[in-house]
């Protein structure tokens, strides 16, 4: 017994006649028999009585209508509980600390305005930490900047290259150079991001493996910390140019000339195995306009 059988013989119920029950419910007419023959042979019981080209509930099938009927009834409400996959419904999303701030605004606002019942939660997360949250499903997606994750039980939805500045104050003698090498660095002090920081670790570690010698004067898990102390010229800093766009603007901070990568993105991923509901998916091709 399924919910099809048992709306077919609602239907059938009401409208006594089977060709127009089929022309209803879009079926060939031996559909609707053979529905119906497979709900009697599963209740034990005639339900119908064909009389003409009429059919008419028996006494069982008036007993069953009203069970059909609040059957079909729980059945729909529990769909509208949970939105069929389209309506209610929750999204988590781990996000760098940068993506949050620069890019992901928009996203919720036009999210948000499209789809008022899905409830959205934003968490901050490192690009080093998504493999691990998505394997744990403590997030459905995750919007992240660093080095590409590359696993097979991850999807990437979405990925674009991203640059990775170093950052001073204006005035900073580096300035003047036309090209910048690690070994330029020799001697100069940082304001880093924390130690998870994938795209600060891919610096670091250079400056380290060339034996470049340099201090750190602060090492903030907050970006925009980073930044204020970057502008007031207690060091340099090393960003994504995303993180640092306003700044760029304002001319509070410069890009030294610096050109290395690192094979940094932004990149939007979710697990192989993830369930994609409808509204999810809206997030995701609304994020992929805007980030």
């Amino acid at each position: 017994m399924d919910l099809s059988q048992l709306n077919t013989f609602v239907v059938l119920a009401r409208n006594k006649n089977y060709t127009k029950t089929a022309e209803e419910l879009g079926y060939a007419q031996s559909s609707v028999s053979a529905q119906i023959r497979q709900l009697e042979r599963e209740l034990g019981a005639r339900l119908f009585d064909r009389i003409g080209k009429r059919v008419f509930l028996t006494a069982p099938g008036e007993t069953f209508l009203q069970s059909a009927k609040e059957i079909l009834a729980l059945a729909a409400n529990a769909k509208e509980q949970i939105g069929g996959g389209k309506g209610r419904g929750r999204i988590v999303v781990g996000a760098s600390e940068s993506v949050c701030i620069m890019r992901l605004p928009p996203v919720v606002q036009a999210f948000r305005a499209a789809h008022p019942d899905v409830e959205l939660r934003l968490e901050l997360i490192e690009n080093g930490q998504a493999l691990h949250i998505l394997a744990e499903n403590k997030v459905d997606i995750a919007v992240t900047v660093g080095r590409p994750i590359e696993h097979p039980s991850i999807r990437r939805l979405m990925s674009r290259r991203e640059e990775l500045l170093v950052l001073s104050a204006p005035g900073h003698p580096l300035e003047a150079k036309a090209t910048l090498d690690i070994a330029d660095f020799a001697g100069e002090t940082f304001i880093f991001t924390g130690p998870g920081c994938d795209f600060r670790a891919a610096f670091e570690n250079e400056l380290i493996s060339r034996g470049v010698p340099y201090t750190v004067a602060l090492e903030a898990g907050n970006v925009q910390a980073v930044k204020e102390m970057a502008a007031s010229g207690l060091g340099l800093c090393v960003l994504p140019r995303l993180a640092a766009e306003r700044e760029l603007e304002r001319q509070v901070l410069r890009a030294l000339p610096f050109r290395k990568g690192y094979n940094l993105c932004l990149q939007m991923t979710c697990h192989q195995s993830k369930w994609i509901a409808p509204y999810l998916d809206a997030f995701i091709e609304i994020a992929k306009g805007c980030v």
